[in-house]
């Protein structure tokens, strides 16, 4: 010990004999004092409980952060899909809310390629928004079914017939892909090169609100007979 510290510890000792209850009072402090007892070279019941309960203490400590940050992603997700249901919104024209729309997805999700497949409309948008349009009884959507009943987006990797499908050529480089369904309207697939980038269990929740937009969007284009009929 250091002669500087030892005024500061005289200090520390004079100050908790002046006021005993003050362990009481911030009982927050004992998690981080170490107390040895003297039971020789074993350990006392007491110092195991000790150790446990800190261990215990640091744990929830751990989940805690982890809730903490996981809300804090929530509320910057909620955020900058709302910006981009206002942007998506204000746009005139269908063509112009794929544009957007398809440069968003590939932009938030650092993803490489996307295809939009449209059931009941036909929509020209830019070179780079690329909108296929088929028949909701299309023999090729068959190997979709189970995820277009789900109604839910699904991550993870695909087989080669369904990415050659959605792919074309570029199948061959896409190892994990987002499916999103769209209801009576369509599907949305955003597919990327790197195999850990969709993943079966991420979250979805900016992906499935996303495609109330579109459908609402898109119910704005074509009358609800017309939708039933299509």
């Amino acid at each position: 010990m250091s002669d500087a510290a030892r005024p500061m510890e005289e200090m520390v000792a004079k100050f908790l004999r002046q006021n005993p209850d003050f362990l009481e009072r911030e009982p927050a402090l004992l998690k981080d004092l170490e107390l040895c007892h003297a039971s020789g070279p074993a350990v006392s019941l007491i110092e195991k409980q000790v150790q446990y309960l800190r261990g215990q203490n640091e744990t929830l400590e751990q989940r805690l952060h982890q809730l903490v940050q996981v809300a804090s992603d929530n509320e910057k997700l909620m955020s900058r899909l709302h910006q981009l249901t206002l942007e998506l919104m204000a746009m005139r024209d269908l063509p112009s809310f794929f544009d957007r729309l398809s440069e968003a997805l590939l932009s938030e999700f650092h993803a490489d390629i996307i295809n939009i497949t449209l059931f009941n409309l036909e929509v020209e948008a830019g070179p780079k928004t690329p909108i296929f349009h088929t028949r909701r009884d299309d023999p090729e959507l068959q190997q979709f079914q189970d995820h277009l009943e789900k109604g839910e987006s699904v991550c993870g990797r695909l087989n080669r017939n369904k990415r050659d499908h959605l792919f074309a050529s570029r199948a061959q480089w896409v190892q994990s892909t987002a499916l999103v369904p769209l209801g009576e309207d369509g599907m949305l697939a955003i597919g990327s090169s790197d195999p850990a980038r969709f993943y079966p269990g991420m979250g979805t929740l900016f992906l499935d609100l996303l495609a109330r937009v579109v459908t609402s969007r898109l119910a704005l284009e074509v009358p609800a007979e017309q939708r039933k009929s299509a």
